[in-house]
This record gives structure tokens, C-alpha cells and sequence, in this order.
């Protein structure tokens, strides 16, 4: 399973089954290694989990972008 997951407040935001997503599965990994942070891990449970961000935590941040010099703004 693909868990889509809020790398700020940790909200699972949606989930799609392996059966049906090798070919996105392919293009997440290598869009992975494009990128200097890392945003997709495989899960405790053997799948795999999407760092993105939430609705909430995106209208947060764009209401003061000052968040987005911080890793971690949620505590």
C-alpha cells in the first residue's frame, strides 16, 4: 500500500493499494532520487509512505511563508 502522508502534522491524507499502482510506484522512486529531500521511505509495514504536505498545513504556510525556512514548524 502507498500511504500519502503530511510531513508537517503527520495527518494521513489518502492511501492506494499495490495492485494497482506499480507504474506510479516506479515513478515515485525515481522522482525520489531527483530531489535533495527525500519524500518517499518505505513504511514499518513494508509499503510505502508519501511526504507531502496537508490543505491545512499548506494555507498555513502561505499565510506566513517564514515556515518554510523551518523543517519542522509543528512540535
Amino acid at each position: 500500500m502507498i500511504s500519502y502522508r503530511c510531513k508537517h502534522c503527520q495527518t494521513e491524507i489518502g492511501s492506494i493499494p499495490f495492485a494497482s499502482v506499480e507504474e506510479t510506484i516506479r515513478d515515485l522512486l525515481k522522482a525520489d532520487e531527483t530531489n535533495e529531500e527525500r519524500f518517499v521511505e518505505v513504511s514499518q509495514h513494508g509499503g510505502l509512505e508519501v511526504r507531502c504536505i496537508c490543505e491545512q498545513c499548506e494555507r498555513v504556510m502561505y499565510a506566513s511563508p517564514d515556515y518554510y525556512t523551518v523543517e519542522k514548524w509543528l512540535q
